[in-house]
């Protein structure tokens, strides 16, 4: 797939136009409803295996294509917090980025529904962001249900969404190859990452320092 010029907004949704590639940022302009819209529409959400095909964003949806390690994908999805205006709810694996976390420390500030929810390994990783939020009062879920939570998405407010492969640390953002992508004004697909986040922060538990597992799917008291 090439990539063509930027345009310096989001592009709406459908078939690819071709466009230029500019600081690892590849904005995607769409027509119709086929070729990467009907691949996101059928992806399967990690939901105890259950497939989940979405129907047609509406006509102003838009997409937001980054692949690190030259995009500034974290300033993006910082921006992105900064505009939120009533809930940003964070899934993922490894979280270092102070970026992100001063983001998410600044959205819970400003009166926000702020939940972050992390991988296991978080607890005892040594730059994790996990003492950040609590100190700051962050709510914070971990979970051991899996061997890897190894979600990597972001919600914000009731028609945003973004996920890819980066997790949300500085590697990731600035020397990894990844991608992250970004998608605004597409409600059913914020409402089914919603309950996505929901069942995970069901069977994860809230953060202290210091917890730690007996296993794979409990922690200790």
């Amino acid at each position: 797939m090439r990539v063509g010029q930027r345009t310096g907004a989001a592009a709406p949704l459908g078939v690819i136009r071709p466009m230029k590639r500019l600081h690892g940022l590849a904005l995607l302009r769409f027509f119709g409803l086929g070729g990467l819209l009907a691949a996101t529409m059928a992806s399967p959400l990690q939901a105890k295996g259950i497939d989940i095909t979405l129907p047609p964003p509406a006509s102003g949806a838009s997409a937001q294509v980054f692949f690190s390690p030259d995009a500034e994908t974290d300033q993006a999805i910082a921006q992105a917090i900064a505009d939120a205006r009533r809930r940003v709810w964070v899934a993922g694996y490894f979280f270092t980025s102070s970026a992100l976390a001063k983001a998410l420390d600044q959205a819970k500030a400003r009166g926000l529904d702020v939940r972050v929810l992390l991988d296991r390994s978080q607890v005892t990783l040594k730059y994790s962001s996990a003492t950040y939020f609590h100190n700051k009062g962050v709510p914070l879920w971990i979970n051991a249900r899996y061997p890897v939570m190894h979600h990597k998405f972001v919600l914000i407010d009731a028609d945003t969404v973004g996920f890819g492969s980066m997790n949300f640390t500085r590697a990731g953002a600035q020397q990894n190859a990844e991608n992250f992508n970004l998608f605004r004004r597409w409600p059913q697909l914020a409402s089914t990452y919603a309950k996505e986040f929901e069942r995970l922060q069901q069977e994860s538990e809230p953060y202290r320092p210091g917890m730690a597992f007996d296993s794979a799917t409990q922690p200790k008291p």
